[in-house]
């Protein structure tokens, strides 16, 4: 049996693993890993480099200072300033709360941002006598938007942009992102706005579990400011391109602690390690399919279904593919694995790196009819009482959106040709 064949039995167990969903996804990343080197696909030393891989050092810093903004209550306080002046009217609570989860995604994950926003958008759905229902997605949907604003609003931005670099040796500015971000938060904010009140269940959320909407009064003293500047450093690190992205996180996080603005040991409660174990583990996946020619076959069969190489039509077909994926795998774990099959498939159709990479970023945030989607989703699932059927009504129209606006925006701001 080929190593192409070889790695695409693997991909497929690990799929069905992850839809199965009975073990837990970093098991089944480091049972991806071992059995890659198990079949020789890889060498003992490749299957465990993905753990310290930059890659993963860098995602490990943007979550201690996620931390450092929550603890100062840098992000408390951009709510409450926000939503105050949002008023009491649905729409207007629904497009702030839309606007501020995009803005703190930006600076530190959807994931970050849905936990920082949801106790506050609860306590101002239940002061103005709206349901929860109505504004608990949106705040998901707006958090993955807002993602690709910048370089660290997500693992897969750093994912593309690693490896943009190894394909070409450049990245992706921190702000390149933005490019394509600012209209896809725009379309998301606006199709809820018009139609979040139709598709959305009106549904009363069961009893809060203690802690889940108790809303502190904000103290913004020396430790905000620490943390600001220590975010504006870090941020001037990773725009200037004067180090890597890892050195930069690193020196950032070690700032928030070093100032004092988190204690090491929260720093290190905060670092999602079985996120950082699922993506080290599937690193070892993507390099297999890339090198073993697995990526080489799967792209024959998405260029086979655009017909006379059209790169706009592989665009499309790559976005369809990778958020079909990406409903019941990690989006960082799609990313993962559509990215080499992407690369082949954009080199046999003539379309440049920057273009595929950007788009599948795009894709893989586009996590929107599932909660199992993204851990956003799931975070809002409870404390505002959805089910899993509420998902897909409003999310299938905001994906279509992102489909119309990537497929416009991506061509235009980077051109398809190598």
């Amino acid at each position: 049996m080929s190593d192409a064949t070889t790695s695409l039995l693997v991909l497929a167990a690990a799929v069905g693993l992850f839809v199965w969903n009975r073990l837990p996804a970093a098991v089944v990343a480091v049972l991806t890993a071992l059995a890659l080197a198990a079949t020789g696909v890889v060498t003992e030393a490749q299957a465990v480099a993905g753990f310290g891989d930059p890659v993963v050092v860098f995602i490990a810093t943007l979550f201690v200072l996620s931390e450092g903004l929550q603890a100062s209550g840098v992000t408390a306080w951009a709510g409450d300033l926000l939503l105050t002046r949002a008023g009491s009217g649905h729409r207007r609570v629904a497009v702030a709360v839309m606007a501020l989860a995009a803005l703190i995604s930006a600076l530190v994950t959807p994931n970050g941002a849905a936990a920082a926003v949801l106790p506050v958008a609860l306590l101002v759905a239940r002061r103005s006598g709206s349901a929860p229902s109505r504004l608990g997605i949106p705040l998901a949907y707006a958090a993955s938007a807002g993602a690709l604003l910048t370089l660290a609003g997500s693992p897969v931005n750093v994912i593309v942009s690693d490896a943009l670099a190894d394909t070409t040796g450049d990245r992706f500015g921190f702000f390149e992102f933005a490019a394509l971000g600012v209209p896809l938060t725009l379309v998301t904010v606006l199709v809820t706005a018009l139609l979040g009140s139709r598709l959305l269940p009106d549904r009363a959320a069961p009893d809060p579990a203690p802690g889940t909407v108790v809303h502190e009064d904000v103290r913004v003293g020396g430790a905000a400011v620490r943390a600001v500047v220590v975010l504006g450093a870090t941020i001037g690190l990773l725009a200037s391109g004067a180090v890597t992205p890892a050195l930069a996180g690193l020196a950032g996080a070690a700032a928030m602690v070093l100032t004092g603005v988190v204690r090491p040991s929260r720093a290190l409660r905060a670092v999602p390690w079985e996120t950082l174990v699922l993506i080290g583990g599937l690193i070892p996946l993507s390099a297999a399919i890339s090198g073993s020619g697995a990526a080489d076959v799967l792209a024959d069969l998405v260029v086979r279904v655009v017909p006379d190489g059209d790169g706009h039509l592989l665009l499309v077909a790559l976005f369809l593919l990778t958020v079909a994926l990406g409903q019941f795998v990690s989006n960082a774990a799609t990313v993962l694995v559509v990215t080499p099959i992407a690369l082949a498939a954009g080199a046999e159709v003539g379309v440049g790196a920057e273009p595929v990479l950007m788009l599948v970023a795009a894709a893989g945030a586009a996590s929107f009819l599932t909660p199992l989607a993204t851990p956003a989703n799931m975070i809002v699932q409870g404390p505002s009482g959805y089910r899993f059927g509420d998902y897909w009504r409003l999310g299938a129209v905001v994906t279509l959106a992102w489909l119309v606006v990537v497929t416009v925006v991506v061509p235009l701001v980077w051109p398809l040709g190598p």
